[in-house]
């Protein structure tokens, strides 16, 4: 008995120790939550018009937020939109002895100068004069002389003119067009017909478009036909290098873009034919870059 009164009695004397430790916290908390003071009143009624805004903006935002692609203010700084994928190459046919397809993008300076460079500098602009200068050798003309007709150095004097006669051609029409702002792309007939189509392909030699998309005259192409058919009086042998002759080369070089704007016409009918020969690989572009079309 005696043990069990003092376990009691302990158990008591404990519970009013921890009491009388914490006795004005808690009575502090009655006593505010029966009868706030005046200064927290004031607190309260102070801090009231920052909760009300708060509130409102977070309301604000709540209904900007259900609002499906609200527009931002202008006065807002907008992230930049990401660039697209590049462009280049795009400008650039596959067969670089043909001119690239004419679509909405203006072409700079740099674009004009990489289309001359594919046609004149790629490999069928070393490939295919030599393949002219062999041809033309099999079926001299009669009063050509001899250096000109059998021999090595015969068909280097051949291929040397080819070679010449075709880039002098393709610079003549990069400086005129760059100079006159002629845009140097094809643009395809939206007619299905196959005569309308090769009409219009014959019609684009003496009427080209502008940079900015008007139809002018293709003072280009006359000029590159004026080169090519004039290089000859500083090359060929006597005989031939004269105006009468360079008159003649002329209207060949000018035919000669006639028939290079009808195959690019109707390219997209013969260019997967192609495609399937591999001629795009047997004649790459060397450093230019890849056709993407």
């Amino acid at each position: 008995m005696t043990n069990n009164h003092v376990r009691r009695l302990s158990g008591v004397l404990w519970a009013a120790a921890i009491f009388s430790v914490r006795p004005c916290p808690i009575f502090s908390q009655q006593l505010e939550s029966q009868c706030p003071s005046t200064p927290r009143s004031k607190v309260d009624s102070l801090s009231a018009p920052d909760q009300a805004e708060k509130h409102t903006t977070l309301t604000e935002d709540a209904v900007l937020a259900t609002v499906p692609d609200a527009p931002m203010p202008q006065n807002q700084a907008q992230d930049p939109p990401a660039p697209g994928p590049a462009a280049s190459a795009t400008h650039l046919n596959r067969y670089p002895i043909f001119s690239p397809g004419l679509t909405r993008a203006p072409l700079s300076i740099q674009d004009k100068f990489q289309i001359y460079t594919h046609k004149a500098y790629g490999p069928p602009a070393v490939i295919l004069p030599a393949f002219g200068a062999g041809f033309g050798m099999l079926n001299p003309p009669n009063k050509y002389p001899k250096e000109w007709k059998d021999g090595a150095g015969a068909f280097g004097r051949n291929y040397g003119y080819r070679l010449a006669d075709h880039t002098s051609r393709l610079t003549g029409q990069f400086l005129t067009g760059a100079l006159l702002h002629e845009d140097p792309r094809y643009l395809r007939s939206t007619s299905s017909n196959p005569v309308f189509r090769t009409v219009h392909a014959l019609a684009f030699t003496i009427f080209d478009k502008t940079d900015s998309g008007r139809t002018t005259f293709a003072a280009s192409n006359f000029a590159s036909a004026a080169a090519g058919g004039f290089v000859g009086m500083g090359i060929l042998p006597d005989g031939y290098n004269d105006v009468t002759h360079a008159e003649q080369h002329m209207a060949s070089e000018f035919l000669q873009i006639g028939i290079g704007n009808v195959l690019t016409e109707f390219e997209p009918q013969w260019g997967p034919w192609a495609k399937k020969l591999r001629i795009p690989k047997i004649l790459p572009g060397w450093w230019v870059p890849e056709h993407r079309p």
